[in-house]
């Protein structure tokens, strides 16, 4: 079993986020959407059928009841679960406490 290492509650989530994956040289290698297992004020775990390079910037639009939020962040982890599925843990940068805010308006949880 793996060690936690996130800090903040992790609430479960069943909802597709968009993304976009940036290669060493900050052009576009993968985009589209991914299903959001579960999210928390510092990150989110996706789940796809392709995995991210590990240390990857990645641009997030998360659908929320009133707005669309857009999240830079950083790939901590990708692991493969099967075949054609992989778990990829995202840290958010760049994240202020109005958007954390605008997060717990449709995940009150995780504050």
């Amino acid at each position: 079993m793996s060690e936690e290492k996130r800090k903040s509650t992790r609430i479960e989530s069943d909802q597709f986020i968009s993304f976009k994956v940036y290669d060493g040289q900050n052009r576009v290698c993968n985009e589209g959407m991914a299903l959001a297992k579960d999210i928390s004020k510092t990150g989110v775990l996706l789940e796809n059928r392709l995995g991210f390079d590990v240390g990857a910037s990645v641009d997030l639009a998360i659908a929320l009841t009133e707005e669309i939020l857009n999240v830079k962040g950083i790939v901590r982890n990708s692991q493969l679960l099967s075949e054609n599925t992989y778990q990829i843990g995202i840290e958010f940068l760049e994240i202020t406490e109005d958007e954390i805010a605008k997060l717990a308006s449709d995940f009150p949880n995780i504050l």
